[in-house]
């Protein structure tokens, strides 16, 4: 996220204080020059990048998904910018993901990739 991004949403952020301070303070419409807004706004720092001779590479940390079911933990790894391997289904493969749990992950969760990277996960039948 850029910093005019993040200077826009501040002011957004602030400009809907003013206003909702204003609405609450009797319904007028206009500010004195004494009165006083204060809005404190929470902005959450963007993934860590690191350069590489140019390329921006981003890094993510992975999610825990041991003990979910498939279908939930590959939306999981793909919100956060991995892709997903997928280890077991029996037999006949995976039918319906929902009936399918993951019983370990490689790497394990908390370790920071690249995005775009590949997490393995083992399944089971639930």
């Amino acid at each position: 996220m850029s910093r005019l991004h993040v200077g826009l949403g501040v002011a957004c952020g602030f400009l809907a204080g003013v206003i909702v301070a204003v609405l609450l303070a009797g319904g007028s419409t206009t500010l004195t020059e004494t009165e006083t807004v204060a809005r404190t706004v929470t902005v959450q720092a963007p993934p860590a990048a690191v350069t590489n001779g140019g390329t921006v590479i981003v890094k993510t940390q992975v999610p825990p998904v041991v003990g979910e079911r498939l279908d939930t933990a590959k939306n999981r790894l793909r919100r956060a910018g991995f892709d997903v391997d997928v280890d077991g289904g029996g037999t006949f493969g995976v039918i319906k993901e929902s009936n399918w749990e993951v019983v370990s992950q490689d790497p394990g969760p908390g370790v920071s990739l690249e995005q775009g990277s590949s997490v393995r996960i083992r399944i089971e039948r639930r």
